[in-house]
């Protein structure tokens, strides 16, 4: 997934480079999941939350094909592990990402103002890691479906923009764990 988002960008840099105009990169933070996990033990189940969380955040560049049309390639990442306590001595880390290549579509209300939507591809890959005496190998889980986006920019300046925007990627499910990519995020983008 690291080879795909590098790659991604890569390629929108050198598509820009004989024409700056038109880049942007930007970055994006989101709040802590309430993530919570079932555990089966003996016939009862109980809930437990997260002992530890991570502040997701998130990377992206674009390129500007028309005034109202870009191409924009990003990835996110739980910004490290959220983490379960299971029995006494255990305890369950979650990492959570996801890579996409996205058409962005923008509506400009006024100077300042803009609404946007992004609709692409995506790949969300999830790892799942056991601490503790004799525990199991991590294991890991991913699947690659639609990318889908919608938010509010507010112009700062000629080259600096504000965001808000709600992301959805692929949910990935493995053996009983159900880990969403959906997602709120605050950012700033930069235009060159």
């Amino acid at each position: 997934m690291k080879k795909f988002a590098c790659s991604t960008l890569l390629a929108l840099a050198a598509t820009s480079m004989a024409h700056a105009e038109g880049l942007y990169l930007g970055a994006n933070v989101s709040p802590s999941s309430d993530g919570k996990i079932e555990l089966a033990n003996g016939g009862a189940t109980s809930q437990r939350g997260a002992s530890g969380k991570a502040v997701p955040f998130g990377v992206f560049a674009g390129y500007a094909l028309a005034p109202a049309w870009a191409l924009e390639g990003g990835y996110r990442a739980s910004g490290g592990a959220t983490r379960f306590d299971l029995d006494p001595g255990y305890r369950l880390e979650v990492r959570a990402s996801a890579a996409y290549l996205a058409a962005c579509g923008t509506w400009r209300l006024d100077e300042d103002w803009s609404l946007f939507a992004k609709a692409g591809v995506a790949h969300s890959r999830v790892k799942f890691a056991i601490d503790g005496k004799n525990a199991p190998p991590g294991e890991s889980a991913s699947k690659t479906g639609l990318y889908a986006s919608v938010g509010a920019a507010y112009q700062i300046s000629k080259d600096v923009a504000l965001q808000l925007e709600w992301e959805h990627a692929p949910s990935v499910r493995h053996e009983g764990f159900d880990a969403s990519m959906n997602r709120l995020a605050l950012g700033v983008r930069f235009g060159f």
